[in-house]
């Protein structure tokens, strides 16, 4: 009887895994797709020798290969790692199939458990944690006791033994360019090293959701998490406008009704950002329950300037008056403070000297050449004229939405 391609499929894998299990010594083998485990625990693992496989091997050359993987288009290699052997097999043939039975991982059951638990420890050490974004003291805490600090287990706990809700809203608003992308990074890279959920919607792969064939189950899977985490919802500016200045669209009503109908087991942070100020956002999706907390991210003060320039290169502080540094740049965003500094370098690259005075003018001539003079971006006041004071609004986490204070930022 001729076999179907499955059991033909499914043979073929069994004797590459029994040939690999053989060369590593693996009397129980378990195989296992790494992904994005796998450049970490291969950096971090010692490499053993080459594996043919049905007395094939064909190395390969490449340098990305032989960088970044095991080194062979067609074979195996043997690796070891803290007392752990385990060996990565790739011998992909045919472009037709799901090829993930030809290219997998091995490893003896006896160490599955233990090789999953490295591997997760070398992927947090090979990622650089995301710097602390340079924020007011008060806002950089509101913006923690509301993410990270409520989904601490602990707190999550006591919210719901006193009957509050399992998620929490935050919205963060401000002109482009001052630290919203910023404290999203940092909130999503607290969410890795902790191994909570987190999750990015775009406004296009929204959009994408709503085209869907099963548009209303597309559009809730983005706004749920098994247990707890962080969901961020960038520029969704098109969901949140104020219905009576702008045409009401059924996106609106879609993603409020999503926003309403989440079940988690733990708990759920929505992160939402959007350039448009506070006033043009709807107010149904302002009302407690579903916006908890709003922070306005402004320029910075001469202060936070300072902060941020502390964190720039010696060479470059020290030959900086940073004083008149910090003073030039009143009104700034952040973002253009930060292209102050890369113009500083790219100057010095050229010229072998730092010239503040010289980045300070290309930024100017830059920002006209693409037809955007600053005073009409809305980044800062008028030279002489006051600065704008950012708000935060704060809300304690309770069953009602809690109270809120005001807080002036500078």
């Amino acid at each position: 009887m001729t076999p179907s391609p499955l059991q033909a499929y499914t043979a073929d894998h069994r004797f590459v895994l029994a040939a690999v299990a053989r060369s590593a010594g693996l009397a129980d083998p378990v195989t296992v797709q790494l992904g994005g485990f796998f450049q970490p625990l291969l950096k971090a693992a010692r490499r053993g020798p080459l594996v043919p496989i049905d007395d094939v091997l064909i190395r390969d050359w490449d340098p990305n290969v032989i960088r970044h993987n095991i080194g062979v288009s067609f074979g195996a290699r043997l690796y070891e790692i803290d007392g752990v052997r385990f060996v990565v097999a790739a011998c992909a043939h045919d472009d037709n199939q799901n090829n993930a039975v030809f290219t997998f991982t091995a490893v003896d059951r006896r160490d599955y458990a233990r090789l999953y638990r490295i591997a997760r420890q070398r992927r947090r050490e090979s990622e650089a944690p995301a710097e602390e974004p340079v924020l007011p003291p008060e806002q950089r805490d509101a913006l923690w006791k509301n993410t990270i600090g409520y989904l601490d287990r602990s707190n999550l706990r006591r919210i719901k033994d006193h009957g509050g809700r399992p998620k929490r809203g935050i919205l963060l608003t401000g002109p482009p360019g001052n630290g919203k992308t910023s404290a999203c990074r940092w909130l999503w890279d607290e969410c890795k090293r902790r191994n909570w959920e987190w999750r990015l919607v775009s406004p296009d792969a929204y959009a994408m959701a709503r085209r869907s064939h099963n548009a209303e189950a597309m559009v809730r899977a983005m706004f749920t998490v098994a247990q707890r985490g962080i969901i961020f919802f960038d520029d969704m500016d098109l969901a949140l406008r104020d219905r009576d200045t702008v045409r009401e669209t059924d996106d609106q009503a879609v993603f409020l009704g999503a926003l309403d109908g989440i079940e988690v087991t733990e708990g759920v942070v929505f992160v939402f950002t959007t350039n448009c100020s506070l006033g043009l956002i709807d107010r149904a999706f302002k009302r407690p329950g579903r916006i908890d907390v709003v922070l306005n991210f402004g320029p910075p003060d001469a202060d936070l300037r300072r902060r941020l320039m502390d964190r720039w290169h010696p060479d470059i502080r020290a030959a900086l008056d940073v004083e008149r540094a910090v003073a030039s740049t009143d009104g700034f965003s952040y973002a253009e403070i930060e292209e102050v500094k890369n113009l500083l370098i790219m100057h010095f690259t050229d010229a072998d000297r730092w010239d503040w005075e010289w980045a300070l003018q290309q930024l100017e001539f830059n920002r006209h050449e693409l037809g955007a003079p600053r005073p009409s971006l809305g980044f800062a006041a008028p030279a002489n004229g006051p600065r704008p004071k950012g708000r935060v609004t704060v809300g304690a986490p309770s069953n009602t939405g809690g109270t809120t204070a005001d807080t002036a930022l500078g």
